[in-house]
């Protein structure tokens, strides 16, 4: 009897090879990571203030290596799991032989996804969706299971809220008053 895991594993595995786009999920899987980043640097660049600039560089930096680099890579080491094409002896379309779960992709994505949201709302759902479908072509590609990518968007969400609500958001930055006006009574 499989499980939901798998059944998803093989629903979405099937589907993909069926359509006989494999370039496709390739590229989703592969190239559009690359472009994620890309949109995200452009949206850091667009920002005005170079002190908020820096702040959300260094959120944005921490919240990756801690969700990534750090909890991911814990679990990975303490609780491997196989991939599901070694597992089940399916031929991939892409080979990655690490831990499964949870996805470091999943991960890295989600949390640069959530960061946007810092920058631009209407871009962080944009972003959101680019990791998904970057994450589900994963599964499709035969490289994760979805729980693995349940996962990594889980740790990815988690860091970012707790950095969001302990490393408070920057407050927007007045500009300074004009002393002779604070010391006149109003009218």
């Amino acid at each position: 009897m499989y499980s939901l895991d798998s059944t998803i594993f093989y629903f979405l595995f099937n589907i993909g090879h069926k359509l006989g786009a494999d370039w496709l999920f390739v590229f989703f899987a592969s190239y559009l990571p690359y472009l994620i980043v890309i949109a995200f640097l452009y949206l850091l660049y667009k920002k005005e203030g170079v002190r908020e600039k820096i702040y959300l560089s260094g959120f944005t930096l921490i919240s990756l290596v801690l969700s990534r680099g750090i909890i991911t890579e814990t679990i990975r080491y303490f609780f491997p799991r196989i991939r599901p094409f070694i597992a089940l002896g399916l031929t991939p379309m892409l080979v990655d032989k690490a831990a499964s779960f949870p996805s470091g992709h999943a991960t890295f994505f989600f949390a640069l996804a959530f960061c946007t949201f810092l920058i631009n709302k209407k871009w962080g759902w944009i972003m959101t969706g680019a990791a998904t479908i970057t994450t589900v072509a994963r599964v499709v590609a035969g490289v994760h299971w979805p729980s693995d990518i349940v996962g990594g968007a889980i740790i990815a969400g988690l860091v970012f809220a707790a950095m969001y609500y302990w490393i408070l958001p920057p407050k927007k930055i007045q500009p300074p008053q004009d002393k002779q006006e604070t010391l006149l009574p109003n009218a």
